[in-house]
């Protein structure tokens, strides 16, 4: 195995913008990203069933079903997760998902695991693992739509992920702030890859601007309702809103660094 490889992990946003992204020939961008040197991507189930509910033309889940089934992308459940860690940790591996769980859950919304959750902390201590799952999905299935359960199950397979492979955990995901900041909330370093941080590696690695602008004209004729992108100012305090075409023109100008959490930052 490389010493370099890298554990990326694919979030709902992430893959249907860079799904929409494309050019005349119906190629997308993420099959640039899944070209990536190195890496290794996965996404948690939920991120599936997700996209399925999305209605999103082009439709995704083809297209993500077809990775999964060729082992490309690695899907993981619940019951994955659980398997790994009681590697580690043998029969507190229930008790080892309920903390990351509730890490997941307050780095987003704080209470979100007491009042959705609390089933789970009326378990005894190293309980078995298929009364934990049942009781799991008990829980998952009286959550509201929209309250970005994805995410938060990809959070917990991102700090699975960082007991095996501590140091080499990327998250793949939306261009909100949000969602990228909050990855400082988790103990050990995890490093962001946005949309717009795919245009910089593709320009990195010499894709000319010229076949990477139908791609991003596709997505931003999309995103209808944004005119701007948010990117950090020269002295890096401050994020300023850039129109969108700009930005593109600023990534293939040198004007941009990429930094660890997935922001571009102005240096001229």
């Amino acid at each position: 195995m490389s010493s370099n490889k890298k554990y990326a992990m694919l979030d709902t946003d992430f893959i249907f913008k860079s799904h929409i992204a494309r050019n005349k020939h119906n190629h997308v961008l993420i099959d640039f990203v899944l070209e990536f040197k190195d890496y290794e991507f996965y996404c948690h189930e939920q991120i599936v069933k997700e996209l399925n509910k999305h209605s999103i033309t082009p439709n995704p889940i083809p297209w993500l079903k077809d990775k999964i089934n060729n082992n490309i992308v690695y899907m993981y459940s619940d019951r994955d997760i659980l398997q790994d860690l009681t590697q580690v940790y043998g029969q507190a591996a229930t008790d080892m998902y309920r903390t990351m769980l509730k890490i997941s859950c307050d780095t987003f919304n704080s209470g979100f695991y007491n009042l959705y959750y609390s089933s789970l902390d009326a378990l005894e201590t190293n309980c078995d693992s298929e009364v934990f799952l049942q009781t799991l999905e008990k829980c998952d299935n009286n959550i509201p739509p929209k309250n970005g359960l994805g995410e938060k199950k990809t959070y917990v397979l991102i700090q699975m992920m960082q007991v095996f492979h501590n140091g080499n955990v990327y998250l793949f995901c939306s261009d909100d702030f949000q969602a990228r900041q909050s990855l400082s909330g988790l103990q050990n370093p995890v490093y962001a890859l946005s949309i717009l941080g795919v245009f910089f590696k593709l320009m990195k690695s010499g894709r000319p601007k010229e076949e990477m602008q139908e791609y991003y004209d596709h997505l931003s004729a999309f995103l209808v309702n944004q005119k701007e992108y948010k990117v950090l100012d020269k002295v890096g305090l401050h994020r300023i809103k850039v129109p969108m075409q700009n930005v593109l023109d600023d990534i293939y100008d040198g004007k941009f660094q990429l930094l660890r959490n997935g922001d571009l930052q102005y240096i001229k």
